[in-house]
C-alpha cells in the first residue's frame, strides 16, 4: 500500500502536481488545451470534422483545404464556396492535389456516403496526414445553415 501511495505521489509531481499556476498556463501540449478547443473525434480510423469546424476554419482564414470528393457533376450542381473539385477516383490516378502538409476536409454528399472515406483512405495511402472527413458531408453543411453555390464547375487546373 505504501508503495503505491509512493508511486502516486511520484506520478503526480512528475505530471506537474506541483507548478505554480502561471507557469502550467503557458505550457502547450495535449493536455493542456483550453476546453474551448474540441477534442478530436475519431470514428472507424478516421478523424471526424464538422461542418461547423470546417466552417470556423475557413471563416479564421485558417489554412484548410475543402475538397469535395464527388464528380464533377455533383459539384457543378451545389458545392461549399471555396471547395476544390477532386473525385475520389481520381486521386490514385494523378489528380491535381494540394502539398502532402496541406490540411484537408474531405467531404461527400452526406453521413451515408462513403465517397469521402474513399477519397481519405486514398489520400492518407499517398502520405498525407493532416486529414479530416466532414463526415455529414455537404447536407450537414446546408443543414447548420451555410451557403453553397450552386451552378458553377470546378475551376480549370490543367492550365
Amino acid at each position: 500500500m505504501k508503495r503505491s501511495l509512493a508511486w502516486l505521489t511520484i506520478v503526480a509531481l512528475g505530471c506537474g502536481g506541483n507548478e505554480a499556476p502561471e507557469q502550467a498556463a503557458t505550457e502547450v501540449g495535449p493536455d493542456t488545451l483550453p476546453a474551448s478547443i474540441p477534442a478530436l473525434e475519431m470514428e472507424a480510423g478516421f478523424v471526424i470534422v464538422t461542418p461547423e469546424q470546417a466552417h470556423d476554419w475557413q471563416e479564421a482564414g485558417e489554412p484548410v483545404v475543402i475538397m469535395d470528393a464527388r464528380d464533377g457533376v455533383q459539384y457543378a450542381r451545389e458545392h461549399i464556396p471555396g471547395a476544390v473539385n477532386v473525385p475520389y477516383v481520381d486521386i490514385r490516378a494523378g489528380a491535381n492535389l494540394p502539398g502532402l502538409d496541406s490540411r484537408i476536409a474531405i467531404y461527400c454528399s452526406d453521413k451515408d456516403c462513403p465517397i469521402s472515406q474513399y477519397a481519405y483512405e486514398g489520400l492518407r495511402g499517398l502520405g498525407y496526414t493532416n486529414l479530416y472527413d466532414m463526415r455529414a458531408g455537404i447536407q450537414g453543411w446546408k443543414d447548420a445553415g451555410y451557403p453553397t453555390v450552386i451552378g458553377e464547375a470546378a475551376p480549370d487546373t490543367t492550365g
